[in-house]
């Protein structure tokens, strides 16, 4: 189990076998082929590369503990024990995903919620 962390280096949700979880336990998304896609309708929220979870616009929302080596990103919090996870509903089928921007460095200002909700 991976730790995401925000823009502050706080832990803000978790990433277990492809699902991601928020930090109340609930399954929000899930990534296929390192796209993101919400839970509930397979939206297309961005990629994940190199341990950063980025938009369409190639902005970074969220980056993975495996990414915290990168100098540009904030040193991550001490991460809070893992939570004991419920089994997933089975994940729907994405459609076809967004063309996604190049990556960029710089930060999306829009918060983890906003960004799962799509």
């Amino acid at each position: 189990m991976n730790p995401i962390f925000n823009r502050h280096g706080r832990t803000i949700g978790w990433l277990y076998n492809g699902v991601i979880y928020d930090r109340k336990k609930c399954c929000r998304a899930f990534i296929r082929d390192s796209h993101v896609f919400t839970y509930h309708d397979a939206q297309h929220l961005g990629v994940i590369q190199n341990g950063i979870i980025r938009d369409k616009r190639g902005l970074c929302i969220a980056y993975l503990d495996a990414a915290s080596n990168d100098p540009r990103l904030p040193i991550p919090e001490l991460t809070p024990a893992p939570p004991i996870l419920s089994i997933p509903p089975s994940t729907p089928i994405p459609a076809v995903p967004h063309e996604v921007s190049p990556a960029s460095y710089y930060w999306n200002p829009l918060k983890w919620e906003a960004f799962l909700e799509g």
